[in-house]
């Protein structure tokens, strides 16, 4: 009877073990975003690759691929750690994008491929500073915190290599201005972290 108590007790004990390893609920929806926005932009950015004959597009590419593959592994773990399953799968939205600049050449696709890139990390940066302020998890809320800086490369990247393929400054502009004020925000941090997401800002 005492062996089966404490049995019982044990079990009792690894249950309440796993859900404490569990993330809030913000937490849980960060890393979902912040996983699927590492697939989309590690998928466009080998688009890219291959499509693009400007090397400062390619460059870019090749940077923002190597980040974001980085940034899913640490990810992956973080996710394992709290026995969360990421979907590999890209979503209808990520499809649909990823149709519209398989379907571009030459100058169009590098000009939709760099203002696609500003708008996609203008939305990062936004999420990943409140995420690094608000989330509860202390590992995500670290994660968001090391990225914020190579999320802040990448635009200021993009905007390079959108001008130089030729978008005008005033749609340059116009994309980053919600940024612009924010963009020295975490000297500090700026030579750690890699990756990105995306999704709506917490």
């Amino acid at each position: 009877m005492a062996g089966g108590l404490i049995v019982a007790g044990l079990l009792a004990a690894t249950r309440v073990g796993a859900a404490d390893t569990s993330l809030s609920s913000k937490g849980s929806s960060f890393v979902k975003e912040a996983s699927e926005g590492n697939q989309a932009e590690i998928a466009t950015a080998q688009l890219a690759q291959q499509k693009s004959q400007n090397p400062q597009v390619k460059d870019l590419a090749q940077m923002i691929q190597n980040d974001h593959q980085q940034a899913q592994e640490k990810l992956q773990t973080i996710a394992q750690t709290h026995g969360m399953a990421l979907d590999q799968k890209p979503t209808f939205t990520q499809r649909r994008e990823q149709s519209k600049l398989e379907k571009l050449t030459g100058a169009d696709f590098d000009q939709q491929y760099t203002k696609d890139m500003l708008e996609d990390h203008v939305k990062d940066i936004k999420k990943f500073q409140k995420a690094s302020q608000n989330l509860e998890d202390a590992d995500v809320k670290q994660y968001a915190q090391e990225t914020l800086p190579t999320l802040q490369s990448h635009l200021q990247h993009a905007e390079s290599a959108a001008k130089a393929v030729g978008v005008d400054q005033a749609t340059i502009s116009s994309i980053t201005k919600d940024v612009s004020g924010a963009m020295g925000g975490t000297g500090e941090n700026q030579q750690n972290g890699r990756g990105a997401g995306r999704g709506e800002p917490y």
